[in-house]
Protein backbone atom coordinates (compact mmCIF):
# COMPACT_ATOMS: atom_id res chain seq x y z
CA UNK A 1 0.00 0.00 0.00
CA UNK A 2 1.33 3.24 -0.91
CA UNK A 3 -0.37 4.91 1.81
CA UNK A 4 -1.61 8.03 -0.96
CA UNK A 5 -4.63 10.13 -0.17
CA UNK A 6 -7.56 9.34 -2.32
CA UNK A 7 -7.97 12.08 -5.09
CA UNK A 8 -11.78 12.80 -4.66
CA UNK A 9 -13.99 14.62 -7.84
CA UNK A 10 -16.91 16.48 -7.64
CA UNK A 11 -18.86 13.98 -8.71
CA UNK A 12 -18.09 12.06 -5.74
CA UNK A 13 -19.80 14.56 -3.40
CA UNK A 14 -22.85 14.27 -5.28
CA UNK A 15 -25.92 11.65 -5.28
CA UNK A 16 -27.46 10.08 -9.17
CA UNK A 17 -30.82 9.61 -7.63
CA UNK A 18 -33.27 11.45 -5.30
CA UNK A 19 -32.40 11.01 -1.88
CA UNK A 20 -35.78 9.35 -0.67
CA UNK A 21 -35.03 11.63 2.38
CA UNK A 22 -35.18 14.72 0.40
CA UNK A 23 -36.07 17.51 2.74
CA UNK A 24 -37.56 19.10 -0.39
CA UNK A 25 -40.82 17.73 -2.39
CA UNK A 26 -40.21 17.27 -5.97
CA UNK A 27 -43.55 18.11 -7.34
CA UNK A 28 -42.79 21.92 -5.20
CA UNK A 29 -39.32 22.16 -6.90
CA UNK A 30 -41.26 21.89 -9.76
CA UNK A 31 -43.88 24.00 -9.78
CA UNK A 32 -42.05 26.81 -8.12
CA UNK A 33 -38.82 26.43 -10.73
CA UNK A 34 -36.49 26.44 -8.12
CA UNK A 35 -34.61 22.91 -8.23
CA UNK A 36 -31.36 23.62 -9.88
CA UNK A 37 -28.34 21.79 -8.00
CA UNK A 38 -27.40 18.25 -7.48
CA UNK A 39 -28.32 16.29 -4.65
CA UNK A 40 -25.65 16.05 -1.79
CA UNK A 41 -24.27 12.78 -0.38
CA UNK A 42 -25.48 11.99 3.25
CA UNK A 43 -23.29 13.57 6.01
CA UNK A 44 -21.34 11.02 8.61
CA UNK A 45 -22.12 11.09 12.11
CA UNK A 46 -18.34 12.42 12.97
CA UNK A 47 -19.46 15.55 10.26
CA UNK A 48 -22.77 15.91 12.36
CA UNK A 49 -20.78 16.19 15.33
CA UNK A 50 -20.62 19.50 16.50
CA UNK A 51 -17.26 19.72 17.97
CA UNK A 52 -17.04 21.93 21.15
CA UNK A 53 -13.57 23.61 21.60
CA UNK A 54 -11.48 22.83 25.03
CA UNK A 55 -11.12 26.23 24.72
CA UNK A 56 -14.72 27.48 25.20
CA UNK A 57 -14.17 30.99 23.71
CA UNK A 58 -11.81 30.39 21.01
CA UNK A 59 -11.18 33.12 18.75
CA UNK A 60 -13.22 35.83 20.70
CA UNK A 61 -12.15 38.90 22.80
CA UNK A 62 -13.91 39.89 26.45
CA UNK A 63 -14.38 43.77 26.49
CA UNK A 64 -15.76 43.42 29.84
CA UNK A 65 -17.72 46.80 29.36
CA UNK A 66 -19.25 46.16 25.70
CA UNK A 67 -18.96 42.54 25.18
CA UNK A 68 -18.01 39.43 23.61
CA UNK A 69 -16.09 40.40 20.27
CA UNK A 70 -15.32 37.67 17.57
CA UNK A 71 -11.38 37.83 16.02
CA UNK A 72 -11.61 35.26 13.71
CA UNK A 73 -11.30 37.06 10.15
CA UNK A 74 -12.41 34.03 7.84
CA UNK A 75 -16.19 34.90 10.31
CA UNK A 76 -15.73 38.55 9.88
CA UNK A 77 -15.33 38.62 6.35
CA UNK A 78 -18.11 36.40 5.50
CA UNK A 79 -20.60 39.27 6.79
CA UNK A 80 -18.71 41.68 5.13
CA UNK A 81 -21.27 43.46 2.98
CA UNK A 82 -24.30 42.10 3.72
CA UNK A 83 -26.41 45.22 5.14
CA UNK A 84 -25.99 46.53 1.76
CA UNK A 85 -27.23 43.59 0.40
CA UNK A 86 -29.94 43.43 2.43
CA UNK A 87 -30.72 46.85 1.20
CA UNK A 88 -30.54 46.28 -2.36
CA UNK A 89 -33.06 43.43 -2.19
CA UNK A 90 -35.17 45.84 -0.23
CA UNK A 91 -35.41 48.51 -3.31
CA UNK A 92 -36.01 45.46 -5.37
CA UNK A 93 -38.90 44.36 -3.95
CA UNK A 94 -40.11 47.92 -3.68
CA UNK A 95 -39.83 49.45 -7.27
CA UNK A 96 -41.21 46.05 -8.15
CA UNK A 97 -44.19 45.82 -6.06
CA UNK A 98 -43.75 42.29 -4.81
CA UNK A 99 -44.13 41.32 -1.07
CA UNK A 100 -41.12 41.90 0.98
CA UNK A 101 -39.01 38.16 0.71
CA UNK A 102 -35.63 38.34 2.04
CA UNK A 103 -32.78 35.88 1.64
CA UNK A 104 -29.83 36.19 3.27
CA UNK A 105 -26.64 34.90 1.65
CA UNK A 106 -25.48 31.09 2.71
CA UNK A 107 -21.97 32.36 3.61
CA UNK A 108 -23.32 33.99 6.98
CA UNK A 109 -24.46 30.69 8.04
CA UNK A 110 -23.15 27.73 9.75
CA UNK A 111 -24.35 24.46 8.45
CA UNK A 112 -26.42 24.26 11.62
CA UNK A 113 -30.29 24.54 12.01
CA UNK A 114 -31.43 26.84 14.74
CA UNK A 115 -33.07 23.75 16.96
CA UNK A 116 -29.48 22.05 16.66
CA UNK A 117 -28.19 25.51 18.13
CA UNK A 118 -30.61 25.49 21.10
CA UNK A 119 -28.60 22.23 21.89
CA UNK A 120 -25.82 24.05 22.92
CA UNK A 121 -27.58 26.04 26.05
CA UNK A 122 -28.61 23.16 27.81
CA UNK A 123 -25.08 21.50 27.40
CA UNK A 124 -24.40 21.09 30.79
CA UNK A 125 -27.37 19.31 31.44
CA UNK A 126 -26.12 16.03 32.45
CA UNK A 127 -23.62 17.41 35.16
CA UNK A 128 -25.70 19.95 36.41
CA UNK A 129 -29.54 18.50 36.44
CA UNK A 130 -27.92 15.75 37.76
CA UNK A 131 -26.46 16.67 40.92
CA UNK A 132 -30.18 18.78 41.50
CA UNK A 133 -31.73 15.54 40.87
CA UNK A 134 -29.61 13.83 43.43
CA UNK A 135 -30.16 16.90 46.27
CA UNK A 136 -32.20 16.17 49.07
CA UNK A 137 -33.08 19.74 49.97
CA UNK A 138 -35.45 21.62 47.55
CA UNK A 139 -33.58 25.35 47.80
CA UNK A 140 -30.13 23.48 46.74
CA UNK A 141 -31.93 21.97 44.17
CA UNK A 142 -32.76 25.00 43.04
CA UNK A 143 -29.40 26.57 42.84
CA UNK A 144 -28.43 24.11 40.55
CA UNK A 145 -31.13 24.47 38.55
CA UNK A 146 -29.95 28.50 38.52
CA UNK A 147 -26.41 27.12 37.88
CA UNK A 148 -27.23 25.40 34.73
CA UNK A 149 -29.12 27.79 33.24
CA UNK A 150 -26.39 30.21 32.89
CA UNK A 151 -23.73 27.12 32.14
CA UNK A 152 -23.42 27.80 28.39
CA UNK A 153 -24.81 30.93 27.57
CA UNK A 154 -21.82 32.09 26.41
CA UNK A 155 -22.26 29.78 23.26
CA UNK A 156 -24.63 32.67 21.86
CA UNK A 157 -21.18 34.45 21.39
CA UNK A 158 -21.15 32.79 18.20
CA UNK A 159 -21.47 34.94 15.06
CA UNK A 160 -22.83 32.87 12.14
CA UNK A 161 -26.24 32.59 12.16
CA UNK A 162 -27.90 29.10 11.86
CA UNK A 163 -30.30 28.21 9.47
CA UNK A 164 -34.03 28.89 9.98
CA UNK A 165 -35.87 25.87 10.76
CA UNK A 166 -38.74 24.54 8.75
CA UNK A 167 -41.71 23.72 10.25
CA UNK A 168 -41.56 19.68 11.32
CA UNK A 169 -37.89 19.67 11.15
CA UNK A 170 -36.92 18.03 13.87
CA UNK A 171 -33.50 17.51 15.61
CA UNK A 172 -32.43 13.64 17.61
CA UNK A 173 -29.09 14.02 19.84
CA UNK A 174 -27.77 12.41 23.16
CA UNK A 175 -25.10 12.77 25.91
CA UNK A 176 -22.32 9.75 26.82
CA UNK A 177 -24.14 8.99 29.81
CA UNK A 178 -27.21 7.94 27.29
CA UNK A 179 -29.54 10.98 28.29
CA UNK A 180 -31.54 11.79 25.04
CA UNK A 181 -32.37 15.24 23.45
CA UNK A 182 -35.62 15.67 21.37
CA UNK A 183 -36.66 19.07 19.45
CA UNK A 184 -39.10 19.60 17.38
CA UNK A 185 -39.96 23.08 15.08
CA UNK A 186 -43.79 23.25 15.60
CA UNK A 187 -44.95 26.77 14.51
CA UNK A 188 -43.33 28.79 11.93
CA UNK A 189 -44.60 32.54 13.06
CA UNK A 190 -43.84 32.89 15.28
CA UNK A 191 -41.32 30.64 15.32
CA UNK A 192 -41.49 28.67 17.71
CA UNK A 193 -39.75 25.22 19.19
CA UNK A 194 -40.36 22.35 21.37
CA UNK A 195 -37.70 19.88 23.26
CA UNK A 196 -37.81 17.41 25.52
CA UNK A 197 -35.30 15.55 26.94
CA UNK A 198 -35.30 12.88 30.17
CA UNK A 199 -32.13 11.72 32.42
CA UNK A 200 -31.37 7.82 31.59
CA UNK A 201 -30.89 7.61 35.50
CA UNK A 202 -34.26 8.76 35.51
CA UNK A 203 -32.86 12.32 37.58
CA UNK A 204 -34.43 15.24 35.95
CA UNK A 205 -36.81 15.60 32.78
CA UNK A 206 -36.24 19.06 30.46
CA UNK A 207 -38.97 20.12 28.86
CA UNK A 208 -39.89 23.56 27.40
CA UNK A 209 -40.27 25.81 24.26
CA UNK A 210 -38.51 28.50 22.71
CA UNK A 211 -40.29 31.57 20.67
CA UNK A 212 -37.07 33.24 19.02
CA UNK A 213 -37.99 36.87 18.08
CA UNK A 214 -36.12 39.46 16.26
CA UNK A 215 -36.08 43.25 16.84
CA UNK A 216 -37.77 45.33 14.23
CA UNK A 217 -34.59 46.40 11.44
CA UNK A 218 -35.48 50.21 11.58
CA UNK A 219 -34.67 50.27 15.22
CA UNK A 220 -31.38 48.01 14.44
CA UNK A 221 -30.23 50.39 12.06
CA UNK A 222 -30.67 53.14 14.46
CA UNK A 223 -28.89 51.40 17.43
CA UNK A 224 -26.49 49.54 15.17
CA UNK A 225 -27.51 46.49 17.32
CA UNK A 226 -29.88 43.64 16.94
CA UNK A 227 -31.77 42.78 19.62
CA UNK A 228 -33.14 38.60 19.73
CA UNK A 229 -35.31 37.76 22.30
CA UNK A 230 -35.93 34.04 23.06
CA UNK A 231 -39.44 33.74 24.64
CA UNK A 232 -40.59 30.83 26.01
CA UNK A 233 -40.50 28.03 28.91
CA UNK A 234 -37.89 26.06 30.19
CA UNK A 235 -39.14 23.36 32.60
CA UNK A 236 -37.11 21.61 34.85
CA UNK A 237 -38.96 18.45 36.85
CA UNK A 238 -36.67 16.44 39.77
CA UNK A 239 -38.12 12.99 40.17
CA UNK A 240 -36.83 12.68 43.65
CA UNK A 241 -38.26 15.66 44.97
CA UNK A 242 -41.69 16.08 42.85
CA UNK A 243 -40.20 19.46 42.03
CA UNK A 244 -40.85 21.72 39.33
CA UNK A 245 -38.85 24.83 38.37
CA UNK A 246 -39.54 26.93 35.33
CA UNK A 247 -37.25 29.68 34.26
CA UNK A 248 -36.49 31.80 30.97
CA UNK A 249 -33.59 32.88 29.00
CA UNK A 250 -32.47 37.12 28.96
CA UNK A 251 -32.60 38.79 25.71
CA UNK A 252 -29.44 38.44 23.37
CA UNK A 253 -27.87 42.17 21.93
CA UNK A 254 -25.80 41.78 18.49
CA UNK A 255 -23.77 45.43 18.44
CA UNK A 256 -22.38 46.51 15.33
CA UNK A 257 -25.30 45.42 13.55
CA UNK A 258 -24.47 47.74 10.88
CA UNK A 259 -20.85 48.75 11.42
CA UNK A 260 -17.93 48.57 14.06
CA UNK A 261 -17.12 45.19 14.93
CA UNK A 262 -19.82 42.36 15.64
CA UNK A 263 -20.02 41.76 19.46
CA UNK A 264 -22.60 39.95 21.80
CA UNK A 265 -23.68 40.46 25.22
CA UNK A 266 -26.91 39.50 27.56
CA UNK A 267 -29.46 42.23 28.77
CA UNK A 268 -32.61 42.15 30.49
CA UNK A 269 -33.34 39.71 33.08
CA UNK A 270 -33.92 35.87 33.62
CA UNK A 271 -37.16 34.90 36.00
CA UNK A 272 -37.32 31.29 38.02
CA UNK A 273 -40.69 29.99 39.84
CA UNK A 274 -41.39 26.70 41.78
CA UNK A 275 -44.62 27.81 42.37
CA UNK A 276 -44.91 24.18 43.98
CA UNK A 277 -42.48 25.58 46.81
CA UNK A 278 -43.24 29.17 47.12
CA UNK A 279 -39.63 29.59 45.46
CA UNK A 280 -38.21 32.17 43.00
CA UNK A 281 -35.03 33.90 41.74
CA UNK A 282 -34.51 36.90 39.41
CA UNK A 283 -31.36 37.33 37.77
CA UNK A 284 -30.05 40.83 36.46
CA UNK A 285 -28.18 41.32 33.15
CA UNK A 286 -25.96 44.07 31.63
CA UNK A 287 -27.31 47.53 33.21
CA UNK A 288 -30.82 46.20 34.32
CA UNK A 289 -30.27 47.10 38.34
CA UNK A 290 -28.26 49.59 39.96
CA UNK A 291 -26.12 46.57 41.66
CA UNK A 292 -24.88 46.20 38.25
CA UNK A 293 -24.35 50.36 37.94
CA UNK A 294 -20.06 50.03 36.67
CA UNK A 295 -19.74 46.61 36.52
CA UNK A 296 -18.85 44.85 33.45
CA UNK A 297 -21.25 43.79 31.19
CA UNK A 298 -20.94 40.16 31.63
CA UNK A 299 -21.51 39.90 35.33
CA UNK A 300 -24.86 38.89 37.04
CA UNK A 301 -26.77 40.29 39.98
CA UNK A 302 -29.54 38.17 41.44
CA UNK A 303 -31.45 36.76 44.47
CA UNK A 304 -33.45 33.51 45.19
CA UNK A 305 -36.19 33.99 47.47
CA UNK A 306 -39.74 33.19 49.34
CA UNK A 307 -42.98 34.39 47.51
CA UNK A 308 -46.57 33.92 47.59
CA UNK A 309 -48.01 33.01 43.92
CA UNK A 310 -51.44 34.44 43.69
CA UNK A 311 -54.07 32.52 41.49
CA UNK A 312 -54.18 34.99 38.80
CA UNK A 313 -50.60 35.20 38.72
CA UNK A 314 -50.08 31.62 37.54
CA UNK A 315 -52.81 31.98 35.27
CA UNK A 316 -50.65 34.55 33.33
CA UNK A 317 -48.38 33.52 30.75
CA UNK A 318 -45.17 32.94 32.18
CA UNK A 319 -43.24 35.10 29.91
CA UNK A 320 -41.92 38.11 31.47
CA UNK A 321 -40.87 40.83 28.54
CA UNK A 322 -38.99 43.37 31.40
CA UNK A 323 -37.71 42.82 34.69
CA UNK A 324 -40.29 44.21 37.11
CA UNK A 325 -39.13 47.75 38.84
CA UNK A 326 -38.96 46.01 42.53
CA UNK A 327 -38.05 42.46 41.53
CA UNK A 328 -36.54 41.39 44.81
CA UNK A 329 -39.02 41.20 48.11
CA UNK A 330 -39.26 44.42 50.44
CA UNK A 331 -38.35 42.18 53.56
CA UNK A 332 -35.18 41.15 54.16
CA UNK A 333 -36.67 37.84 55.66
CA UNK A 334 -37.97 36.87 52.99
CA UNK A 335 -34.12 36.77 50.83
CA UNK A 336 -32.54 33.38 51.05
CA UNK A 337 -29.20 33.53 48.28
CA UNK A 338 -27.56 36.35 46.60
CA UNK A 339 -26.73 35.16 43.11
CA UNK A 340 -23.44 37.05 41.46
CA UNK A 341 -20.37 36.06 39.24
CA UNK A 342 -21.06 36.33 35.52
CA UNK A 343 -21.62 34.35 32.63
CA UNK A 344 -18.36 33.95 31.31
CA UNK A 345 -16.28 33.38 34.29
CA UNK A 346 -17.87 31.94 37.46
CA UNK A 347 -21.22 31.44 39.30
CA UNK A 348 -21.99 31.94 42.55
CA UNK A 349 -24.40 31.80 45.00
CA UNK A 350 -23.74 33.75 48.61
CA UNK A 351 -19.99 33.92 47.15
CA UNK A 352 -19.60 29.91 47.07
CA UNK A 353 -18.52 28.85 43.45
CA UNK A 354 -21.29 26.54 41.50
CA UNK A 355 -19.53 26.25 38.17
CA UNK A 356 -15.97 28.04 36.80
CA UNK A 357 -17.35 28.70 33.48
CA UNK A 358 -13.99 29.74 32.06
CA UNK A 359 -12.63 26.41 33.68
CA UNK A 360 -15.03 23.92 32.53
CA UNK A 361 -15.57 22.31 29.04
CA UNK A 362 -18.99 21.18 27.81
CA UNK A 363 -19.58 17.93 27.67
CA UNK A 364 -19.98 17.26 24.14
CA UNK A 365 -23.57 16.32 22.80
CA UNK A 366 -23.75 13.89 19.67
CA UNK A 367 -26.28 13.42 17.14
CA UNK A 368 -28.46 10.11 17.56
CA UNK A 369 -27.59 7.50 15.05
CA UNK A 370 -31.75 6.31 14.39
CA UNK A 371 -33.46 9.62 13.72
CA UNK A 372 -36.96 10.65 12.30
CA UNK A 373 -36.71 10.86 8.09
CA UNK A 374 -37.41 14.51 9.41
CA UNK A 375 -34.24 15.27 11.48
CA UNK A 376 -32.27 18.36 10.63
CA UNK A 377 -29.09 16.39 9.33
CA UNK A 378 -31.45 15.87 5.29
CA UNK A 379 -31.53 19.43 5.02
CA UNK A 380 -29.66 19.55 1.27
CA UNK A 381 -28.62 23.45 2.53
CA UNK A 382 -26.99 21.80 5.31
CA UNK A 383 -25.39 19.73 4.01
CA UNK A 384 -23.87 21.03 0.67
CA UNK A 385 -22.68 23.83 3.30
CA UNK A 386 -21.49 21.62 5.70
CA UNK A 387 -19.28 19.65 2.35
CA UNK A 388 -17.96 23.05 1.32
CA UNK A 389 -16.19 23.70 4.99
CA UNK A 390 -14.80 20.56 5.21
CA UNK A 391 -13.83 20.37 1.37
CA UNK A 392 -11.92 23.43 0.65
CA UNK A 393 -11.20 22.81 -3.08
CA UNK A 394 -14.50 22.77 -4.10
CA UNK A 395 -15.44 25.78 -1.21
CA UNK A 396 -17.40 27.82 -3.55
CA UNK A 397 -18.82 25.71 -6.07
CA UNK A 398 -20.60 23.43 -3.18
CA UNK A 399 -21.69 26.76 -1.19
CA UNK A 400 -23.22 28.08 -4.56
CA UNK A 401 -25.05 24.53 -4.60
CA UNK A 402 -26.38 25.34 -0.50
CA UNK A 403 -27.33 28.46 -2.08
CA UNK A 404 -29.72 26.92 -4.41
CA UNK A 405 -31.23 24.37 -2.12
CA UNK A 406 -31.57 27.28 0.49
CA UNK A 407 -33.46 29.10 -2.09
CA UNK A 408 -35.63 26.33 -2.98
CA UNK A 409 -36.37 25.49 0.70
CA UNK A 410 -37.37 28.74 1.63
CA UNK A 411 -39.79 28.65 -2.01
CA UNK A 412 -41.45 25.29 -0.58
CA UNK A 413 -42.07 26.47 2.78
CA UNK A 414 -43.99 29.88 0.94
CA UNK A 415 -45.58 27.34 -1.51
CA UNK A 416 -46.69 25.26 2.01
CA UNK A 417 -47.73 28.28 3.61
CA UNK A 418 -50.06 28.99 1.26
CA UNK A 419 -51.70 25.92 0.83
CA UNK A 420 -52.68 26.16 4.53
CA UNK A 421 -53.77 29.80 4.38
CA UNK A 422 -55.72 28.47 1.49
CA UNK A 423 -57.68 25.50 3.89
CA UNK A 424 -57.69 27.45 6.29
CA UNK A 425 -59.77 30.11 4.54
CA UNK A 426 -62.05 27.03 2.95
CA UNK A 427 -62.12 25.10 5.99
CA UNK A 428 -66.19 24.79 7.11
CA UNK A 429 -66.91 25.49 3.36
CA UNK A 430 -66.20 22.46 2.02
CA UNK A 431 -69.45 20.00 2.08
CA UNK A 432 -69.15 16.63 3.04
CA UNK A 433 -70.55 14.00 0.21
Amino acid sequence: MSGKKETKTEDDFKQKEIDPKSFCYVPTLIKTNTHNAPYPIRLTIEQLTYKYNTDYLKDYLIKDYQGVYCLNQEVIDKQSGIIKEVITQLTKCIWAGTAMSLSLPIRIFEPRSMIERYSDWFAFAPDLLEKAGLCTDKIEAFKYVITFSLSALFRSSEQLKPLNPMLGETYECEWKDGTKLYFEHTNHTPPISHFYAKSSKNLFILSGYIQMEMGGIMKAMLKNAMLMVPKGKITVYLPKLKQTINFQFPKITMGGALWGQRHIYFSDHMKFEDSGNNLKAVIAFGNARKELKGKKIHEIYGKLFKYKFTENELKKPFYAESIPYNPFPSKEADVISEITGSWLEDIKIDNKVYLSIKDSVSPQIYPSEKVLDSDARYREDKQWLQLSWDNKEFGKTFEGYAQCWKLALEAQQRFERGLRKEYKDNKGKIKKK
